[in-house]
């Protein structure tokens, strides 16, 4: 009796230890999600920074333009950074916003390879006639960690 009282007592003095650990690390989370990791990557407009919204006229030509960059070593092998990638392939989808925002309707796809010199990715121009709020999706998912960002494309 007095072993199994003792076990009572570890667990209940452990489990609230236990809880406020799990507690402090999804708390902190997001604190170090900001932080690149080696081999990450990202999808982002040509100043590194991310997609931006887009606003058109409906009926005229939309040119999407992005690029895959990579966390990586510089050539001095000390400081990395995030490094243009050429000649990967990313997948553009534009879907029909819902109400709510989530994705709808598949509207237009295309795939673009990065470009060897300027490392962008510039799918084939197209058009939206339908005044409303479309969701851009633009999606890695080659040999390096797969990644995807999205932009909001406004048809007045």
């Amino acid at each position: 009796m007095l072993i199994l009282t003792g076990v009572k007592i570890m667990k209940m003095k452990i489990l609230p230890l236990f809880l406020m650990v799990i507690m402090i690390v999804s708390v902190a989370q997001p604190i170090f999600a900001d932080n690149p990791q080696l081999e990450d990557t990202k999808i982002a407009g040509t100043d590194g920074g991310q997609l931006k919204d887009i606003r058109v006229n409906s009926g005229d030509s939309i040119e999407l333009q992005a690029r895959l960059y990579w966390y990586w070593y510089t050539v001095d092998a000390v400081n990395a950074t995030w490094i243009p990638q050429i000649c990967r392939y990313l997948d553009f989808y534009v879907y029909k916003a819902n109400a709510d925002g989530t994705n709808g309707d598949l509207v237009w796809s295309d795939r673009a390879m990065t470009n060897f010199f300027t490392a962008n990715a510039n799918p084939d121009e197209f058009t939206l006639n339908e005044k409303c709020t479309y969701n851009l999706v633009v999606k890695y998912e080659g040999k390096l960690k797969h990644c995807s960002a999205t932009a909001k494309i406004h048809v007045v």
